[in-house]
């Protein structure tokens, strides 16, 4: 297993129908810079690279109605299609993952001294893998990508890493989405919870590898029998089955990276007044100012080990199944736990002060 443990996160693939307007979001909104392109010979699809830091974007069309590519976009939309894992080593890491029960999904290929190789994961989400002469250095181009030079003005957002993917299955399905990467790819469940409210609710277990830098918040609906359609049913369902529903960047400064964002465009979901009116009794000092957190709609927790705040942009998606969380971990090690009840709670309150005026 020591080879599975050394795979590190190396760049995140969406397959899109419309690159152009695909990229001209994640740059004009989220800071990004178009780093390389494919070449000319490129077997049915074409790529861009975006950049920031060492987050490395690929966004992948298909250029024809029968691409495998296409496909995928009909049946699911613009999405995560494959989470490339680096590693020191692409054909020890296939033939434990095989060993374990992969399936197959690219044969390992060499092209300039760079080789590549392929996994299934859960629902149509792939794993690749690479592996490069130079492997300790990050944010380096995917495979087969041209760089190109970096035009425009620097943004001003920030992004340190990417957090983790939020990863969203069939009611029932947790177990065998957690399996997977417990045996197939020897990754450790480092948080698990249940939260019900009102007849509604979740059942989530984080995998995370060794390295701790890919991690996968998986979700399963907890839904009361009877109860009415909730958020998870409905994304398996608008998704056409599992799949990525949000990514999570990290950052240093939530209430100016917030603020940033929203001068370039970028929308986020509204948080109702009462959750900061119940904020201090909850949580009670927090590093942030409450009043920045209230004008921002930024959501606030604490864990064992510090504290998070944490934001959701509003989906730009034609079918609402993807969009970004935007975090801040001041120590915490959790993912916004308390937010569930909190903002129920919030919401309630909310309701009984228009019932009482």
């Amino acid at each position: 297993m020591q080879t599975l443990r050394e795979v590190r996160l190396d760049h995140v693939e969406f397959y899109v129908g419309d690159i152009e307007a695909f990229a001209r979001e994640f740059v004009t909104n989220y800071g990004f810079q178009i780093a390389g392109k494919t070449s000319a010979d490129t077997g049915g699809h074409r790529s861009l690279a975006l950049r920031q830091g060492g987050i490395v974007i690929l966004l992948t069309e298909g250029l024809d109605h029968d691409s495998p590519v296409s496909a995928w976009v009909r049946a699911h939309g613009d999405g995560v299609a494959n989470i490339w894992l680096r590693t020191p080593a692409v054909h020890d890491v296939l033939a434990e993952a095989m060993a374990n029960g992969a399936t197959v999904t690219l044969a390992p290929r060499e092209r300039a001294g760079v080789v590549t190789a392929g996994i299934g994961a859960f629902g149509d989400i792939q794993h690749g893998l690479v592996e490069r002469p130079d492997d300790a250095d990050s944010g380096q181009l995917p495979p087969g990508i041209v760089p190109v030079e970096t035009a425009g003005a620097e943004s001003p957002v920030k992004f340190g890493v990417l957090d983790h993917f939020a990863y969203l299955v069939n009611a029932g399905d947790l177990g065998s989405a957690v399996k997977f990467y417990e045996s197939v790819l020897d990754f450790s469940v480092i948080f698990q919870e249940r939260t019900l409210v009102d007849g509604q609710g979740m059942d989530s277990k984080v995998v995370q590898n060794a390295a701790g830098d890919v991690t996968f918040t998986i979700v399963e609906s907890a839904a009361a029998p009877g109860q009415a359609l909730d958020f998870i049913a409905a994304f398996v369902r608008d998704h056409g089955g599992p799949g990525v529903q949000h990514v999570a960047f990290g950052c240093d400064d939530i209430v100016t990276t917030v603020q940033d964002l929203r001068d370039q465009g970028v929308d986020f979901l509204d948080t109702p007044g009462t959750y900061y009116d119940m904020l201090p009794e909850r949580l009670g000092d927090v590093r942030h100012n409450l009043d920045q957190l209230r004008g921002l709609s930024i959501l606030a927790d604490k864990d064992h080990a510090g504290e998070l705040f944490q934001i959701f942009t509003r989906s730009t998606h034609p079918r609402k199944t993807f969009f970004v969380e935007v975090i801040e971990r001041f120590g915490a090690e959790t993912f916004g736990k308390g937010n569930v009840k909190a903002l129920f709670e919030a919401k309630k309150a909310e309701r009984d002060q228009l019932e009482c005026q």
